[in-house]
């Protein structure tokens, strides 16, 4: 699915989303990103931590990207699958782009120290895009590759 500009702008300007991933016995996790960039199909992030979300996509690629504004109450959920980007040059490339980026945006020593680790490049390639502002449809897609009610049904 092609991620709409008006959805690229707001996660970009929001500078923040949460993924949600859920593991082979179904207990989920909910994970902050700021090291990101979202591409015309696809949104990488840098994961410098194996923990939860990781082990979780390693089991059930399926994950939930979520971006909301809580002054203007509206955002994003995209449903889709991730991937590991691992082939040279191109995880290099993705990794500095996403640092600089940040870097420019976030200059604090914190951010800084955490852009010098290790990093694993997800992949995240939306199926499903859903508004999350309280006045719309909710369930109803704005956008999709597939069927939603397999969703539904999953």
């Amino acid at each position: 699915m092609q991620i709409p500009d008006t959805i690229k702008d707001f996660i970009d300007t929001q500078g923040i989303f949460v993924v949600g991933t859920v593991s082979g016995t179904t207990i989920a996790n909910v994970s902050p990103r700021i090291f990101f960039k979202v591409d015309e199909n696809a949104i990488y992030w840098l994961d410098f931590f194996k923990h939860k979300s990781y082990k979780n996509f390693q089991i059930n690629s399926w994950v939930t990207v979520a971006v909301f504004n809580k002054d203007d109450l509206e955002g994003y959920q995209l449903r889709g699958n991730v991937s590991f980007i691992t082939d040279e040059p191109t995880r290099t490339e993705i990794k500095e782009s996403i640092i600089k980026n940040i870097l420019q945006k976030n200059p604090f020593p914190k951010i800084k120290s955490l852009s010098e680790k290790e990093a694993t490049i997800i992949q995240f390639e939306p199926s499903v895009c859903y508004s999350l502002n309280p006045e719309q449809y909710s369930d109803l897609s704005i956008g999709s590759d597939i069927d939603s009610t397999f969703f539904y049904n999953n």
